[in-house]
């Protein structure tokens, strides 16, 4: 990691990019670094960092989101056939509240099988009365208020 960069010196994400912890490293270009979770939901279980810190998803510079996106069909599909999954979720867990326990944005890649221990679907919400309008029209301000900025 360059200097220019930024890193923060507490977080175990900026470690393992400097070097200063060992993992397993499955990709690595100029921008990112693809390891093996050290605490698997299914074995194959893959992050993808970003080499610069940013607490999350919300701060990742456009260019470099760019570049992360286009890295993850090759390491999705890499994943499924290493790990002869079925399928795979793709995973960002955005906040403390959302299960974020690294505050270094990241992506999981989480293998999938019928029948593993993993359970899903989500329970869903429904919108009621004018809900779902009054949330279109809030993000779409958010959205004309980020591109203002």
């Amino acid at each position: 990691m360059s200097r220019s960069e930024p890193s923060h010196p507490d977080c175990v994400f900026c470690k393992i990019v400097n070097g200063a912890i060992a993992s397993s490293v499955v990709l690595e270009t100029v921008d990112v670094v693809a390891i093996l979770d050290i605490h698997p939901v299914n074995q194959g279980h893959v992050l993808l960092i970003p080499k610069s810190h940013h607490s999350d998803l919300t701060e990742l510079p456009e260019a470099l989101a760019a570049k992360v996106g286009a890295i993850l069909p090759r390491l999705c599909r890499a994943v499924l056939s290493a790990s002869g999954a079925e399928g795979f979720h793709l995973i960002v867990n955005n906040g403390e509240c959302a299960g974020q326990t690294v505050s270094h944005g990241h992506w999981h890649i989480i293998p999938r099988r019928r029948g593993d221990a993993v359970h899903w679907p989500w329970p869903h919400v429904e919108y009621l009365g004018d809900e779902l309008g009054r949330m279109k029209l809030a993000i779409e301000g958010a959205l004309k208020s980020d591109a203002q900025a």
